[in-house]
């Protein structure tokens, strides 16, 4: 249908059924008739340059993650997060992997965007107390933790280590400090890039 074409059919159904309609009932509600310069304002003669004058919405939106934490920061390693950023990229990129409680995982579509936002105080602190570290299981604050995870007291393991950390009550030669053993063991397992020996 072309542009005249239908800018005349607009028209006529526009005159000819609002007109009748107001003769039959001169003081009915509803809109006035379009005048014929309101319709030719509604198609414009020649089409915008751009194909995005008037458009008020998102054309291209992107979906993401923009805070996610792995096994890497203490307080979800903790309450059970067990996946590295490694794990967390792969997810993100729309591969399958396996979630924290076992299941096989997959998104429907990969994400656009995410950010890894794992703290820097004790990060990978929970994987060593996982893997049972030699370091960890030889100080008893590590070792119990440890126990405590693998004998279903995850949660209970968590708030302990958090408090003791808030608290600054963990045991120095288990807690990875700059300068510490423990700070370059911490490193060789979470960023094989960051162990320089």
């Amino acid at each position: 249908m072309t542009m005249k074409f239908a800018r005349m059919s607009v028209w006529l159904l526009c005159t000819l059924g609002f007109s009748a309609s107001v003769s039959a009932q001169d003081s009915a509600p509803g809109l006035a008739a379009p005048t014929p310069g309101a319709i030719d304002n509604a198609f414009p003669a020649k089409a915008p340059y751009s194909p995005y004058v008037g458009r008020n919405f998102p054309t291209c939106p992107y979906f993401g993650d923009t805070h996610l934490h792995t096994s890497f920061s203490m307080d979800a390693g903790a309450f059970g997060a067990r996946l590295t950023p490694s794990d967390a990229y792969t997810f993100a990129k729309g591969n399958e992997i396996t979630a924290s409680m076992g299941e096989r995982v997959k998104l429907s579509r990969p994400l656009d965007f995410l950010v890894v936002a794992d703290h820097s105080d004790g990060m990978g602190f929970c994987p060593l107390i996982f893997s049972g570290a030699p370091a960890i299981m030889a100080d008893p604050q590590g070792r119990n933790w440890n126990e405590m995870v693998h004998n279903g007291q995850g949660a209970a393991a968590a708030i302990d280590i958090i408090v003791s950390f808030s608290n600054g009550k963990i045991s120095k030669a288990i807690m990875p400090l700059p300068g510490t053993t423990m700070f370059l063991q911490e490193r060789a397992y979470t960023s094989p890039i960051w162990y320089t020996p």
